[in-house]
């Protein structure tokens, strides 16, 4: 039986036409333009299903939006879960790739000051708020862990007769750029605590993990998140690996390497940014 593909993601998994009506997408006009990203066929999930000979039932993707979150667009939220088979129509795989934006704020106790399309605008954010460092919420990890699990526990409720693929977050890096630009301990906690909170949550609701992460390669990426044709073919090349248990995937991206030692971006004069702006980039690289 050939396999059928639902995903659930942000920005970094939309595409113009692909997402349901009204949701928030970045692959679009003029993103499209400017990260080289034109055609469908270019993007990650694309890349994935057509490797697996697959069709894509639903891409319930929302640009800006966080795992975590008391409604919707949030991930874990029913609506989001309810989007993944429209029509009636059964995935036999969901890959779920999120929290990159959890990452980004911290968790819901930041939403407000993260001014993407997800959250209240900046505007909303008291003028002596705008630009300051914000640190993690508190229990961050915690509340995101359980909010992941929420999400899995309703899509396994919903689609049982599918695979649930829990894809770990892979640092981006800069296109042109030979060092590492990505900002590994943005609010103050490390990339790979997410990481490990999205496993701890894949067992305990019975969802496999595709571990992208384990290959320690970047991305290419436009911005350092939003990734180039390139870093789509990496990042999909990743996946397919983790989904299949090789060793490495056939499309490598840059080794990462890790080597500031902060405990902390937050204060940092080397990030770019750690307050209302979402970057995930250290200046470090970019200077290499």
């Amino acid at each position: 039986m050939a396999r059928a593909f639902s995903i659930v993601g942000d920005s970094i998994s939309t595409f113009e036409g692909y997402n349901p009506e009204g949701w928030a997408v970045y692959y679009q006009s003029p993103q499209c333009e400017t990260t080289g990203v034109l055609r469908v066929e270019q993007t990650w999930w694309h890349r994935v299903i057509a490797h697996f000979g697959g069709t894509l039932v639903a891409n319930a993707s929302y640009s800006g939006s966080m795992v975590e979150g008391a409604g919707f667009p949030a991930a874990c939220a029913p609506e989001r879960i309810a989007a993944l088979a429209p029509a009636g129509q059964k995935p036999t795989d969901v890959l779920v790739f999120a929290g990159i934006n959890d990452y980004g704020w911290g968790g819901a106790a930041n939403q407000a000051k993260g001014g993407g399309s997800a959250t209240p605008s900046v505007s909303a954010v008291p003028p002596d708020q705008r630009g300051v460092a914000a640190q993690p919420a508190p229990e961050a990890i915690k509340h995101f862990q359980a909010a992941y699990q929420r999400m899995l526990s309703r899509i396994r409720e919903a689609h049982s007769q599918a695979q649930v693929w829990c894809i770990t977050l892979v640092p981006g890096r800069v296109e042109g750029h030979a060092a590492n630009t990505f900002a590994y301990r943005l609010r103050g906690i490390h990339l790979d605590e997410y990481n490990r909170a999205i496993a701890q949550a894949a067992s305990a609701t019975g969802c496999t993990l595709a571990d992208a992460r384990a290959f320690r390669q970047d991305y290419e990426a436009y911005d350092g998140t939003h990734p180039t044709p390139a870093g789509m073919a990496q990042l999909a090349s990743m996946v397919i690996a983790a989904m299949e248990g090789a060793s490495q995937p056939q499309t490598p991206g840059s080794t990462s390497v890790e080597t500031c030692e902060q405990p902390s971006c937050v204060g940092c004069k080397h990030a770019v940014d750690t307050g209302n702006t979402w970057s995930c980039v250290c200046k470090l690289g970019l200077l290499s």
